[in-house]
């Protein structure tokens, strides 16, 4: 059952991740390999979260979704990072943005000055 809950926890946070990566493209802010490397990412960050549990238990020789081991700490511990996860990928790709829109107005502010120069 504590298993269950970790995982519906970390999901929305991981669908909302691929619902702004896919926004992002959809609007030209990203390109395509950047599309192609955020899905994977979260993808394997869905199915790390899904599949290490029960290799886990596995490996321990326990039944495969025996969570009496999980703690609430441990439930909110992961929840916790994989969302600063989050918000820490979604900084980048603001910081991002706003360095392409930095570089694009100091490059038409360059061209501007120049052409003031020459008239």
């Amino acid at each position: 059952m504590r298993y269950i809950i970790l995982v519906l926890l970390n999901l929305p946070i991981i669908l909302l991740a691929l619902l702004n990566i896919v926004t992002q493209y959809k609007l030209k802010k990203v390109s395509k390999q950047r599309l192609h490397h955020q899905v994977l990412l979260w993808l394997a960050v869905l199915l790390v979260l899904i599949c290490s549990f029960p290799v886990y238990n596995i490996l321990t020789g326990k039944p495969l979704f025996d969570s009496s081991e999980l703690s609430l700490f441990d439930i909110v511990q992961t929840t916790v990072l994989i969302f600063l996860f989050y918000i820490v990928n979604r900084q980048r790709q603001a910081i991002e943005q706003n360095e392409k829109s930095f570089r694009e107005l100091h490059q038409e502010l360059s061209i501007k000055l120049s052409k003031e120069k020459y008239e």
